[in-house]
């Protein structure tokens, strides 16, 4: 039963891995573009869009902690590793709102 659970977290970190590595490359590739739309409309962006385009070329990092739990888990040091990945899980889960926010709140903020 050991062995069927040490070959779950070796999975499941393996897929969390390359979902944080192309969650931030597809956010790299689409950010990057509002980002040329918003420097063309010359006006001051809110806080939440200003954070965002600050911040998003740093997101590949989730990519690097979970390929660093995966080794981890992989030696079977996995009880913490494991807690950990369903943390940055949980933050990646929560960047797609707040990218979505800060990407549309110029627009909204400036349609009235």
């Amino acid at each position: 039963m050991d062995q069927v659970k040490s070959h779950f977290q070796i999975i499941a970190a393996t897929v969390s891995t390359l979902y944080f590595g192309l969650f931030a490359y597809g956010a790299f590739l689409i950010i990057q573009d509002f980002e040329k739309i918003f420097d063309s409309f010359e006006i001051e962006l809110p806080i939440q869009t200003s954070i965002l385009i600050a911040s998003y070329r740093y997101w590949g990092i989730l990519s690097l902690f979970s390929a660093f739990i995966l080794y981890k888990v992989s030696k079977g040091k996995s009880s913490r590793s494991m807690k950990l990945l369903i943390w940055l899980f949980v933050l990646s889960l929560l960047l797609v709102p707040f990218a979505i926010w800060g990407v549309y709140s110029p627009v909204l903020e400036n349609s009235g």
